[in-house]
């Protein structure tokens, strides 16, 4: 009887951590990006989206009127001058179609060169929202988040 137990207590363990593998595929919006400015995690904002999965199809529209509206949902995150932030996602998109804007207002739009994954923050002290677009096969989506530099 305990055998029993333990074999069925392992099978039910091995189906959920295969189930986690196996049905990722079948998500139904596109991956969120892992922020970082060192070992600190930046709140990111997702934005609307579209997605096809194997499943289902979906487009998703939120309220948000620009990156500035959507980065208020989060504190800043404090930065120093210069210092690196990583935009990371765990499934790749699309060769060059991942995009990002610093936003300072609506009129101060700037595009920003990613390089190995990575932004570096201005030198001038100031908050900065930084606006992410992003491609995959099965649709895309977009992000904000900001940052202070003191």
């Amino acid at each position: 009887m305990i055998i029993i137990r333990r074999i069925l207590t392992v099978s039910i363990i091995g189906l959920i951590i295969i189930g986690f593998f196996v049905f990722e595929p079948f998500c139904s919006e596109p991956p969120s990006p892992t922020v970082t400015v060192g070992k600190t995690k930046i709140s990111t904002t997702q934005g609307s989206y579209c997605w096809n999965g194997p499943i289902s199809a979906k487009c998703v529209d939120m309220v948000y009127t620009s990156p500035l509206d959507m980065a208020k949902k989060h504190t800043p995150t404090s930065v120093s001058p210069g210092e690196e932030i990583k935009i990371d996602f765990r499934k790749d998109p699309i060769d060059e179609s991942l995009i990002v804007e610093q936003w300072i207002d609506e009129e101060n739009v700037n595009a920003i060169q990613m390089k190995d994954n990575s932004i570096v923050a201005p030198k001038e002290k100031g908050v900065y929202v930084y606006y992410i677009t992003a491609d995959w096969k099965q649709g895309d989506g977009n992000y904000a988040f900001s940052v202070v530099v003191e």
